[in-house]
């Protein structure tokens, strides 16, 4: 037998066949037409060399040929059908390892959560986190490196597939009783006189040190640049040094409201409207329907979706 040219479909019918040894029935077990079991039993006795069935009265008796057949036949048909469906993800028993890359933030916001989460309903599945999102990550997520990325909507490769998670507002934190600050008079939660705000000395969050922030872009139709003293690749080193300095930095609102009452800082509003940033997960095309990355994804929205700040102000 070539089995280049046997269609595999029929050992369904064979199947079918050897349990119901009629071909009408066989046709109904499998959904087809007493005829067309009928063509069927005759390409398999074809390929074969054997009758495979003969009629006794109403019924179809299996040859001995036939018979030699049934339990092979059994166990590449189960062999087939586990070959062919997609397994099941078992968060109790799975031991995955999952690789996730994020700005810093969320290892404050994201990773206490997920951690807890993963101890109580998946205790075998590992984790790797980092807390860096730069090219090279981009790079890992292209070469399977990482499963999945955590960055803004408009930085996303069109190569990757993507889900919104929250949108995100800024504030300004300067340490408390910042000499400047007092002495203009601002109190905390008040919004920062643009002019005072670009005279102080700023400490910024850039992935990569010339990459011009949305707040420069921002100033400059105002006619404003910034100060910029220290540029850090984490919002965690902008507030620690905010905190132990007269630097002021931008820093995600609910970043702030976390950090700000252990580490002595005050949060001002920003001297000007900007956009929230809409932050997402991505991952490559290629683990588009793996089971095991789509639940570690949906406990990743349900985590974060709580930090949403809503839309844009109209």
């Amino acid at each position: 037998m070539n089995l280049q040219s046997f269609d595999l479909n029929l050992l369904k019918v064979l199947d079918a066949l050897l349990r119901d040894a009629s071909t009408t029935r066989a046709g109904a077990r499998i959904g087809l037409s007493q005829p067309a079991v009928s063509a069927a039993l005759g390409r398999l006795r074809a390929a074969f060399g054997d009758p495979l069935f003969v009629r006794d009265g109403q019924a179809l008796r299996p040859t001995e040929f036939a018979l030699s057949l049934v339990t092979p036949l059994q166990h590449l048909l189960e062999d087939t059908n586990q070959l062919l469906a997609r397994p099941a993800f078992d968060p109790s028993t799975a031991t995955d390892l999952f690789r996730i890359s994020a700005a810093d933030f969320f290892t404050e916001m994201l990773l206490p959560d997920l951690t807890a989460r993963l101890e109580r309903d998946a205790p075998g599945v590992k984790l790797r986190y980092t807390d860096a999102i730069s090219t090279k990550a981009i790079e890992d997520m292209r070469e399977g490196r990482l499963d999945l990325i955590i960055l803004p909507r408009q930085t996303v490769p069109s190569w990757l597939e993507s889900e919104p998670l929250f949108r995100s507002d800024f504030c300004v934190v300067a340490r408390r009783d910042h000499p400047e600050l007092a002495r203009h008079g601002v109190i905390r939660g008040q919004q920062l006189p643009v002019d005072l705000y670009c005279r102080l000395r700023h400490a910024v969050f850039r992935v990569v040190e010339d990459q011009t922030g949305v707040e420069d872009r921002f100033l400059a139709k105002l006619g404003h640049t910034l100060h910029i003293a220290l540029s850090v690749p984490s919002f965690t080193a902008v507030w620690r040094a905010v905190a132990a300095t007269d630097l002021v930095g931008m820093i995600p609102r609910r970043l702030a409201e976390r950090v700000a009452g252990p580490a002595r800082l005050e949060v001002y509003a920003m001297p000007f409207a900007m956009p929230r940033d809409e932050l997402c997960q991505a991952w490559h095309r290629r683990n588009s329907t793996a089971r095991g990355l789509a639940w570690l994804r949906a406990q990743v929205s349900n985590i974060l979706s709580k930090l949403d700040d809503g839309p844009n102000p109209v």
